[in-house]
């Protein structure tokens, strides 16, 4: 199949070939990307904040 063409023609092919499906997959993966979440609101993290895993890591004592 490849005897009609030039070595030096088939190689360039694909090499071409590689970067167009290179530059294809780059752009897919940079318009998938999505955008960073909106910073939230201090109060509502406090309030949902996993208190209950701090007992392993923060030593709390009962106040009085």
């Amino acid at each position: 199949m490849f005897e009609a063409m030039g070595l030096e023609t088939v190689i360039v092919s694909t090499i071409i070939g590689a970067c167009a499906l290179s530059f294809g997959a780059s752009a897919y993966l940079f318009l998938r990307a999505r955008p960073a979440p909106e910073a939230k609101d201090l109060d509502q993290i406090v309030k949902n904040a996993p208190y209950h895993r701090l007992h392993n890591v923060l030593k709390v004592e009962a106040g009085s």
